[in-house]
C-alpha cells in the first residue's frame, strides 16, 4: 500500500534585529530650518539621542523654501503608503537637492519607501545616499546606517551588512545587546559559523533565558549541518520546559522528524501535549506534522498508532489526504465498513487522486 504524507520543512533563520527600517524624519517646517544657521528646532530639542555617545558632529540642518515644498510632498506621499510615487518624487528631487540635509532625507524617505516593497537593493543604495550626503542629525543619521545593515542583509549581502554594521557600531559606540546579535548573526553568515556559535553558547551558558541567542545558534548548527548538536540542544530545552510558543515546538517536532534515526515517537509526544495545551494550533502544518508520524508508525507495522495519528490529522485539515490513508489501512486490515467511512470524508473533503477512493467505497 501507497500512502500520502506531507512534506516537513525546516528552516532557522539567523536572527537579525534590524530586521526592519526606522521610520524617515518627516520635513521640517522651514521657518526653524531657516538655512540661516539659526536656531535648532524645537521638535529637535525634545527627541531624545538615540546615540548619545556618537562621535560624529552633527551638521546644522538648512533648507530652503522650494526644498521644504518639495520634501512635504515627498514625505506626504510616504505617510499615504504611495510608495511607487514617494520613489518617483524622492529620485527626482534628492539628486539636485541644494543642500546635505535636503538630500538626505530625501533620499532617507526614499530608501524606507523601497524597503517598504521589499526591494532591498534599492534602499541600499538609498540609505548609502544618505550617509554619503551627512546632513542629518546624529538619529537620521545612524538610523539610515542601521536601516542599510538591514538592507544589505536582506539582500543577501552578509559581508557588506557586516562591514556596514561594523562602522555603525564604531561611531555610535553602542552598547545596545541588539547589534551584538546582529554581528554575530551576520558573522554565522559570512564564513565564520565557528565564531558565532561559540559566543552563542557562552551567552546562552551565562543567561539560559537568551532567546535571542537560544535561536542564533540553532541557526548556526543548521549552517554547518550539525542536525545532532540541534537535536541535543532543543531536547535540553524542552526538558527544562523552555520551548514554550508554537515556533519553537514546531522546530522541535520537525527536526525529530527529519533526524535520521527516527524519532517519530517522542514527536507524537510533543504534539501531543501541544496541542492539549492549546501551545500547537489545530492546523494545516500540525495534520502533516501527524500525517508524517502515522508514516512512520505504520513503517514499523504499528498500524493501529498510524490510524490514531492519521485520524488526528484528518481532524485538523481540510483536504481528504488524512482519510484516504485511513481508508488505506482499515482495508488492509479487512475492515471494509470502516475503509469505506473514512474513504467517503476523503470524498467529502476531496483528495489529489479521486480515483484511489473507488475500491474503498464499493
Amino acid at each position: 500500500m501507497r500512502y500520502a504524507t506531507g512534506l516537513l520543512s525546516l528552516s532557522i533563520a539567523a536572527v537579525l534585529a534590524c530586521s526592519t527600517v526606522a521610520s524617515p524624519a518627516a520635513a521640517q517646517d522651514s521657518s526653524s530650518r531657516s538655512g540661516q544657521g539659526g536656531q535648532n528646532n524645537k521638535k529637535d530639542a525634545q527627541e531624545a539621542p538615540r546615540y548619545p555617545n556618537a562621535t560624529r558632529k552633527e551638521p546644522k540642518p538648512k533648507i530652503s523654501d522650494e526644498g521644504k515644498k518639495k520634501l512635504d510632498e515627498i514625505s506626504n506621499a510616504y505617510s499615504a503608503q504611495d510608495y511607487a510615487k514617494t520613489l518617483s518624487l524622492a529620485n527626482e528631487y534628492a539628486p539636485t537637492a541644494s543642500t546635505p540635509y535636503e538630500k538626505a532625507l530625501a533620499y532617507e524617505i526614499a530608501g524606507s519607501a523601497a524597503f517598504s516593497q521589499k526591494d532591498y537593493t534599492t534602499a541600499a543604495g538609498d540609505f548609502q545616499q544618505v550617509i554619503a550626503a551627512n546632513g542629518l542629525d546624529n538619529n537620521g543619521h545612524y538610523d539610515s546606517m542601521s536601516n542599510l545593515v538591514a538592507s544589505l542583509s536582506n539582500s543577501g549581502k552578509y559581508p557588506e551588512a557586516l562591514k556596514a554594521l561594523d562602522q555603525f557600531i564604531a561611531e555610535t559606540r553602542t552598547t545596545d545587546p541588539q547589534y551584538a546579535n546582529m554581528r554575530l548573526s551576520l558573522l554565522s553568515h559570512t564564513g565564520k559559523a565557528g565564531d558565532a556559535e561559540a559566543a552563542f553558547k557562552e551567552r546562552l551558558a551565562k543567561d539560559p533565558n537568551d532567546h535571542t541567542a537560544f535561536q542564533n545558534l540553532l541557526a548556526t548548527y543548521q549552517q554547518q549541518n550539525k542536525n545532532a548538536e540541534m537535536l541535543a540542544l532543543l531536547r535540553d530545552r524542552y526538558k527544562q520546559g523552555q520551548l514554550i510558543t508554537a515556533d519553537d515546538l514546531r522546530t522541535y517536532y520537525v527536526t525529530l522528524l527529519q533526524n535520521p534515526g527516527g524519532n517519530w515517537k517522542e514527536a507524537q509526544e510533543v504534539l501531543d501535549s501541544g496541542v492539549a495545551k492549546g501551545t500547537i494550533p489545530k492546523d494545516e502544518q500540525t495534520s502533516t506534522a501527524y500525517s508524517v508520524v502515522a508514516q512512520s508508525a505504520f513503517g514499523q507495522d504499528q498500524w493501529n498508532i498510524a490510524l490514531a495519528n492519521y485520524a488526528k490529522a484528518a481532524g485538523m485539515s481540510s483536504k481528504g489526504d488524512a482519510d484516504l490513508n485511513r481508508a488505506r489501512i482499515y482495508f488492509g486490515q479487512g475492515k471494509k465498513a470502516e475503509a469505506k467511512a473514512a474513504a467517503l470524508e476523503a470524498q467529502k473533503k476531496g483528495v489529489k487522486d479521486p480515483k484511489a477512493l473507488q475500491r474503498y467505497l464499493k
